[in-house]
């Protein structure tokens, strides 16, 4: 369709749809929600807002509002001016096309409010920036329904942590004290950084699953401390909007000691089976060896003139002295202790385990 003049309208007419138009657009952005406005860079004055952007950021004047660049730098809460400013200012000298910040204002009683400007910079043909327009939007509810749940986890006696854009947004003081690293070295890292190399991929995969509601129980992993030792960790993970935002709230329970206590309950059971077994062992190994110890000594009576023989019987005793001192530590074993054995596996190491170490 062309834009152009209908033919059979009078420039009179023309400029009447154009006003009706624009009040129309005036009267639907007076109906929003949100501040609206736009400001041109060259004059440095707003060029276009809406109802709720004046009685936000405007200032009483012989009984009217009015609006000035100055009135709502004045609005802004004194510590958030520069941030707040330096935003907007880095969206257009780094040639982005959108920003967003969140700060204070001060309404006229002194109330405090959070709000959410969020803007698009206008560019001519050659990528100057011309104009802002922008929304702005009170979260002052939201902020202090986050200020209450961060508080409510704060002192929590079970690690919490938040993770956004794949980073750590918040740690609870349980948190940094299970990991040993301080609330400034972990924000803004990741979080599978301080996950054991072996466990990073399934814990990955697990939290991503609780976000997704694919999984509801908890998963168990190992984690390396700031001081490198390795502790076991059991969480949960559950999606909720942090800052706007959706996010992740992990909670981060040390199991290191119930791990602990697992291994010596099945070290327990394994040394009750070894003790068994070695009981038996010993019982039917020493009336055998009993009879090959007498025959032994038989035969070195009669092998003392033949050197081959001679040979033969010390080898005999030389072994046998092994094989009872062998049984000796079976029958004294007091401990479960392995050792590595060929291809991955391991053995249960005799000596280790043995009260006799002689």
């Amino acid at each position: 369709m062309k834009d152009e003049k209908d033919p059979g309208r009078t420039e009179s007419e023309e400029k009447g749809i154009v006003q009706t138009l624009s009040e129309a657009f005036q009267r639907l952005t007076d109906r929003s929600q949100d501040a609206i406005y736009q400001f041109d860079l060259d004059s440095r004055t707003f060029t276009f807002f809406n109802k709720l952007f004046l009685n936000v950021y405007g200032e009483d004047q012989a009984g009217r509002k009015t609006l000035s660049l100055e009135n709502v730098i004045a609005r802004i809460h004194p510590d958030d001016r520069l941030r707040a400013r330096a935003a907007q200012k880095d969206t257009i000298k780094s040639g982005g096309c959108e920003g967003e910040v969140d700060y204070r204002i001060l309404d006229a009683d002194g109330t405090i409010r959070w709000v959410q400007d969020k803007w698009t910079i206008i560019r001519d043909a050659d990528g100057r920036g011309i104009a802002i327009e922008g929304f702005i939007r009170d979260n002052t509810r939201r902020k202090q329904a986050e200020s209450e749940f961060i508080l409510s986890i704060q002192n929590s006696p079970i690690g919490c942590y938040i993770v956004q854009d794949a980073k750590f947004a918040y740690v609870n003081p349980e948190f940094t004290r299970i990991t040993g690293y301080s609330e400034s070295a972990l924000l803004g890292t990741y979080p599978l950084d301080i996950v054991h190399p072996d466990f990073r991929k399934s814990v990955r995969a697990n939290f991503i699953a609780m976000l997704k509601h694919d999984r509801d129980f908890p998963y168990e992993f190992r984690i390396v401390d700031r001081n490198g030792e390795i502790k076991w960790i059991a969480e949960t993970a559950t999606p909720i909007q942090f800052k706007g935002k959706r996010a992740g709230l992990g909670y981060f329970m040390n199991i290191t000691k119930r791990k602990q206590a697992e291994q010596e309950s099945r070290d327990r059971e394994k040394l009750q089976a070894i003790l068994e077994l070695a009981g038996a062992v010993g019982h039917e190994l020493n009336n055998p060896l009993q009879v090959i110890t007498t025959c032994s000594e038989m035969f070195r009576a009669g092998a003392e003139t033949d050197p081959r023989n001679a040979k033969i019987s010390r080898m005999m005793e030389d072994n046998l002295r092994v094989l009872k001192e062998k049984i000796k530590k079976i029958q004294s074993i007091t401990r479960y202790a392995a050792k590595d054995y060929v291809q991955g596996q391991k053995i249960f190491d005799i000596d280790a385990g043995s009260e006799d170490q002689s």
